[in-house]
């Protein structure tokens, strides 16, 4: 299978896949929030390509962050689960302004991220988001990086499967 691009979650049954498998992510870490990011072969940016949401207000489906920005750009980096207690007054963590106003709108705080593998290969991260005082034990983390290996799955089996 020739590797999923960020391009190809514009196609109705890959993007429906992901709104599952990122729903099922949210519901099983008890987060307000979800974001797939993947990495784009040609600018080597991580773009929003699918979120979840309990309320979702929009402006995150398209945007970029460029190498090593945000909790998802650390996962990626790193090649393993990560979070912060807030993000937005970590300074070790850039955050860029589209970022920063959608989680303030938001009222989120805490991020977690892992990286999303495909065939070995780190292809993205997904990012849970929620409000100010979570916290993330090794065991939490443990369960995202569950949690993005199976968002990984899902996506394999259903671009596997469309025409």
């Amino acid at each position: 299978m020739e590797p999923l691009s960020s391009r190809a979650f514009g196609s109705p049954p890959l993007a429906a896949a992901a709104e599952r498998a990122l729903a099922a992510a949210r519901d099983g870490a008890g987060v307000r929030r979800t974001a797939l990011f993947w990495i784009d072969d040609a600018s080597m940016r991580l773009a929003c390509v699918a979120t979840v949401a309990s309320d979702d207000p929009g402006g995150w489906l398209g945007r970029t962050l460029a190498p090593g920005v945000g909790m998802a750009g650390r996962a990626v980096r790193e090649g393993r689960p990560v979070w912060t207690p807030d993000l937005l007054a970590d300074p070790r963590i850039p955050v860029t302004a589209w970022l920063r106003e959608r989680m303030e709108a938001e009222g989120l705080r805490t991020v977690a991220a892992a990286p999303v593998r495909v065939d070995g290969a780190v292809r993205g991260a997904l990012g849970f988001l929620d409000g100010p005082g979570r916290a993330f034990d090794q065991e939490d983390l443990r369960r995202i990086g569950d949690l993005a290996d199976g968002v990984a799955r899902d996506l394999t089996r259903a671009a596997a499967a469309a025409p």
